[in-house]
């Protein structure tokens, strides 16, 4: 992806506002390949609609109150899997050994071996005296 589709921009503000039906909306940020494609599916929405038209709050809203549903292990996974920080995995890991005094053996082992710690030193042969 080229710089330009991972800019940020804003559908609104980051501002909390009522709307008409006293609901209160929460801003977010998206995307600029996000909102392209939200803009297009609105367009495949209103696009022969003749009952109304769709905006995109309305699209936004419908797509996520309708994921949630959908929501299953498998997307969450790949959800995970797409935003895993290393960083943030090892200061959780730092954090739960501080606080419990122990560090789990497989990171122990982990560390042990990245220090050349895991093999057992070698101790020469002495030449018997006979």
């Amino acid at each position: 992806m080229d710089n330009e589709n991972n800019k940020e921009i804003k559908i609104q503000n980051t501002e909390e506002t009522k709307n008409s039906g006293n609901e209160k909306l929460q801003r977010i940020t998206v995307s600029k390949e996000a909102q392209n494609a939200l803009e297009n599916i609105k367009d495949r929405v209103n696009d022969g609609f003749s009952g109304g038209k769709v905006n995109l709050t309305q699209m936004a809203n419908w797509i996520l109150l309708r994921f949630q549903n959908d929501l299953d292990e498998a997307y969450i996974k790949d959800i995970r899997a797409e935003h895993f920080d290393e960083v943030a995995m090892l200061e959780s890991i730092l954090k739960k050994a501080k606080e419990s005094g122990k560090v789990p053996t497989d990171f122990k082992a982990l560390l042990q071996k990245q220090l050349g710690l895991d093999e057992p030193t070698k101790r020469k042969n002495k030449v018997a005296l006979t």
